[in-house]
């Protein structure tokens, strides 16, 4: 049987996730220490994606890096520069020291020679309630030229894990359905760490890409979900987080109250939000401030709601915080119009003070 977490905001996925796994997690060991592992698969179901901002102190999740890396996969990056202005640990993660093999952005939209966004939305357009609106990012081709670049050779991402490459993707297939007149989306994930992974990053890129397909194509957005296949905790890596059992289901009995933070209830009410993107017809307008924004030179103005009061108020919070002037960090989040955005970058930063 599968395990469901069905949830209104990600603070109380985590929660119920955490105490799923004290209840039924079995301890193993693993390529990367131990594991509390769940004994079957989860799928977890997010209601409204839109509720994507952790904010547990206890947690202590970076706003500055979940909400610049999904920017980052919008735009079909794969250099590890940009995201390790914001995470420096991502440089572990790349083999080469310049790219990211397994960069999801990159793979929507450049890897396999075409944009799959593109094409997605296109299918989705013309008959939405589709069935064969698949996005891959796992790539099983080996040794083959590439069509659109007969330099490259492809090596398939089993091969790439067998000879020790340090990143293949974890989540390797979404799939887009329309029911009763909403755009659902389901991502299968081949191993998921609860922590940094499902109710971490994930949460966050990926309801972006469901809310920037559902813009594109006119549906409504309905419900995201992410299939788990081996869902799991690590009880080494988060000494300062997880210790064990006892210090988890402190963690959770703190997450399952953070939702007072982000407005009235966890259905999101009482919360100002900033759409990613206001219409299809802005789309032009979006990428050109999207690509201005991955040169991160901080212009006076962007186009698009979106940066200009959420994406560009937030680097200049970050940026002030890494040169040391933590009241100019604070003093640029108030002008953060998205309060849950605002609330988590200024729950990070005080933090950060004390």
């Amino acid at each position: 049987m599968i395990r469901n977490v069905s949830a209104y905001s990600v603070n109380t996925a985590l929660s119920v996730g955490l105490f799923d796994l004290i209840n039924f997690g079995i301890e193993q060991e693993s390529r990367n220490g131990r594991v509390l592992v769940s004994p079957r698969p989860v799928v977890t179901t997010y209601y409204r994606p839109l509720n994507r901002v952790l904010v547990n102190n206890d947690r202590d999740a970076n706003p500055f890096f979940h909400l610049f890396e999904s920017l980052w996969m919008l735009a079909g990056r794969n250099d590890v520069e940009f995201v390790a202005k914001f995470a420096g640990n991502m440089r572990s993660f790349s083999d080469d020291g310049n790219t990211l093999w397994g960069a999801y952005g990159y793979r929507w939209r450049n890897f396999f020679g075409y944009d799959q966004l593109v094409e997605i939305v296109g299918e989705l357009k013309r008959n939405p309630t589709t069935r064969r609106a698949v996005l891959s990012m796992w790539n099983g081709m080996e040794g083959v030229a590439a069509a659109w670049d007969p330099g490259l050779d492809m090596q398939s991402d089993l091969g790439r894990a067998i000879d020790g490459g340090k990143d293949v993707p974890c989540n390797t297939h979404a799939y887009f359905d329309t029911i009763d007149g909403k755009l659902n989306m389901t991502v299968c994930c081949r191993s998921n760490d609860v922590i940094w992974g499902a109710y971490g990053a994930n949460a966050v890129h990926f309801s972006f890409l469901l809310e920037y397909i559902s813009v594109l194509t006119g549906i409504p957005m309905g419900v995201y979900r992410q299939f788990s296949l081996n869902y799991h905790i690590y009880l080494d890596l988060y000494p300062k987080i997880v210790s064990g059992k006892e210090s988890m289901e402190k963690l959770a009995r703190s997450v399952e109250k953070s939702d007072i933070y982000m407005g009235d209830n966890a259905m999101g009410a009482g919360l100002v939000r900033v759409p990613l993107l206001a219409t299809p017809e802005k789309l032009g307008e979006w990428d050109n401030d999207l690509q201005a924004f991955m040169d991160l030179d901080l212009p006076d103005d962007y186009e698009t709601p979106f940066f200009n009061n959420v994406a560009l108020p937030m680097l200049r919070a970050w940026s002030a915080y890494k040169e040391g002037d933590s009241d100019a960090a604070m003093n640029y989040t108030q002008n953060i119009w998205a309060s849950d955005w605002r609330i988590a970058a200024q729950n990070w930063l005080t933090k950060r003070r004390k």
